[in-house]
């Protein structure tokens, strides 16, 4: 095998990659540690003609850096400048990894598909949060459709164009500085692709008061469509006043005893929703009220509340607390590399690029306004064919 020779600076984190990355392969290396100015760095950029770290040089051919080095992996092309026989398969390399299976990922993956893309969408479910709600009135061409039944056509489209789809694991970490991107997943797997996307939807935002914690699962919840059931003939609270709270409220009323819809502002929720609400019978409504507390030991009990100009607080009987006050960007992974806004949503432009080359983001988890289906699906189009501009221009 030919000899590797690799320039690192002390405390830099892509110098620490690039050398375990050469163990991890057992490729053997001789290290040199230079700081700037230095002899040894004036000794590097002579060798090799940059000046940035780490430098690698294989038999005295610089290849450049750390996402070179990723690149020439994931090509092949590391092992034939080594005269090194490959011990094992490379993973595949995408031009377009697509992370989460909500309408934004989903529209994207039909997107690159159609742009004859080699696409893998990783997701741990298909259909993300909207798989919360029953139905759906305000998709184009749609006045009403069951959210099961649109996600499943969406899936549809998708398998149609054979999109490879990993369901299920989890993504645990991701590497999107250079050229080529690496997805590791908790089943072991590593994905590598020549672009990202990001469609990781968002989540629930948790309440964050005593017994909220303690009790999930023992009747606090917080997705009406998949819980409701749950409370036949039960009496149960909505904590939250926007068009979530009230569709749960609404949810909850075809089936429970009573509803009692807590929100520490008046309604924000559609006005069609909050007419709706009023003429159901079953739901009484707090605004203006904070939630103190889930009341409970093994199952909850009650919760208790406090009007925002009172002292006094009181205990509402309920056996279910459904939690509807907004959603959380599932961008966890990203924050520390990408610029996100201080809520956690990306921030991208209007071709959905993220500030680092190759890494794109579409949906909810992203800053653009208005949540809607029909919005993320537009949004997931937008980013895979701005993945595919991006990719044209790299020939």
């Amino acid at each position: 095998m030919k000899k590797v020779a690799i320039y690192t600076l002390a405390g830099c984190p892509f110098c620490i990659r690039a050398k375990s990355f050469l163990t991890e392969k057992g490729i053997e290396y001789e290290e040199t540690e230079v700081t700037p100015r230095s002899r040894q760095w004036e000794a590097m950029k002579k060798a090799t003609g940059g000046g940035s770290l780490p430098q690698i040089v294989i038999d005295e051919k610089p290849i450049g850096g750390y996402g070179d080095l990723i690149h020439l992996e994931a090509t092949g092309e590391l092992y034939e400048l080594l005269d090194k026989p490959l011990t094992e398969k490379p993973p595949p390399l995408y031009d377009v990894i697509i992370i989460g299976g909500g309408p934004a990922g989903l529209s994207a993956a039909v997107y690159a598909a159609r742009k004859m893309m080699k696409t893998i969408l990783i997701s741990k479910n298909i259909g993300g949060q909207v798989t919360d709600t029953f139905d759906i009135e305000n998709y184009l061409g749609f006045s009403e459709i069951e959210t099961a039944d649109l996600i499943g056509r969406f899936e549809e489209h998708v398998v149609k164009y054979g999109v490879k789809k990993l369901v299920g694991p989890e993504v645990v970490s991701l590497d999107l500085t250079g050229k080529i991107k690496k997805v590791f997943v908790d089943d072991g797997k590593i994905c590598l692709g020549r672009t990202i996307i990001l469609a990781m939807g968002k989540r629930p935002r948790p309440l964050n008061v005593p017994g909220e914690k303690e009790l999930v699962g023992k009747g606090v919840a917080y997705c009406s469509t998949c819980d409701a059931p749950l409370f036949a003939d039960m009496d149960t609270a909505v904590v939250g006043g926007g068009n979530s709270a009230l569709e749960a409220a609404l949810d909850l009323a075809n089936v429970a005893r009573k509803v009692y819809l807590i929100s520490i502002t008046p309604l924000t929720g559609d006005p069609i929703l909050v007419d709706k609400l009023k003429s159901s019978g079953k739901v009484e409504v707090f605004t203006e009220y904070s939630t103190n507390r889930i009341i409970g030991q093994q199952v909850v009990e009650g919760i208790e509340i406090q009007g925002l100009d009172e002292k006094k607080t009181r205990r509402l009987d309920v056996q279910g607390v459904f939690i509807e006050i907004g959603l959380l960007p599932n961008s966890d992974l990203v924050v520390d590399t990408l610029n996100v806004n201080k809520t956690g949503e990306i921030l991208v432009d209007c071709e959905c690029r993220t500030g680092i080359s190759g890494v794109f983001a579409a949906g909810d988890v992203t800053d653009v306004p208005f949540k809607q289906v029909i919005i993320a699906a537009g949004e997931g189009a937008k980013a895979a064919l701005s993945a595919y501009n991006f990719l044209m221009k790299q020939i």
